[in-house]
């Protein structure tokens, strides 16, 4: 063998090394891409979940409050008919009155209170959907000691 051929041997030994390399390179591209494609879908898939439970929730908060609010109507409505009737009786009048103060406070702090309730339990809810997860195995950031002055040490 000559020192040409020994040469040529040695470079395409190399030049087979260099893209086997190359090869498994690409092939680590390839599963790292595939690893992304699958991620993005995910999140897509997560952002898509999100979205419809919040549209969920705010029909629910919308149809508590609609309820709430006309059955604060019958309510107040069909309460008016004996209050109306006592209030037209000179002997029941005074009393009625005040007895009518009394319904409508308390009614009115008993539907305000749901429609509270109804309120702050959505804003949960709703923050609860739109809150950031972190991600499944991700570490939490290390916490940083500090000083008395607020520093990091």
């Amino acid at each position: 063998m000559t020192a040409l051929s020994a040469s040529l041997a040695l470079l395409v030994s190399l030049a087979i090394m260099a893209l086997l390399r190359l090869r498994r390179g690409l092939q680590q591209c390839a599963r790292l891409l595939l690893r992304s494609r699958v991620q993005l879908d995910e999140l897509r898939l997560a952002a898509q979940l999100r979205a419809q439970i919040a549209a969920a929730q705010a029909a629910a908060e919308a149809t508590v409050e609609g309820g709430n609010s006309a059955v604060r109507t019958i309510h107040k409505t069909i309460a008016a008919i004996p209050f109306g009737i006592l209030e037209s009786i000179p002997a029941t009048r005074d009393t009625s009155r005040v007895v009518r103060r009394i319904h409508d406070a308390i009614s009115d702090g008993v539907y305000d209170t749901i429609s509270a309730a109804n309120k702050a339990a959505h804003e949960v809810a709703r923050s609860a959907v739109t809150s950031p997860r972190p991600e499944a195995g991700a570490e939490p950031a290390p916490e940083t000691t500090r000083k008395p002055d607020g520093k990091p040490e």
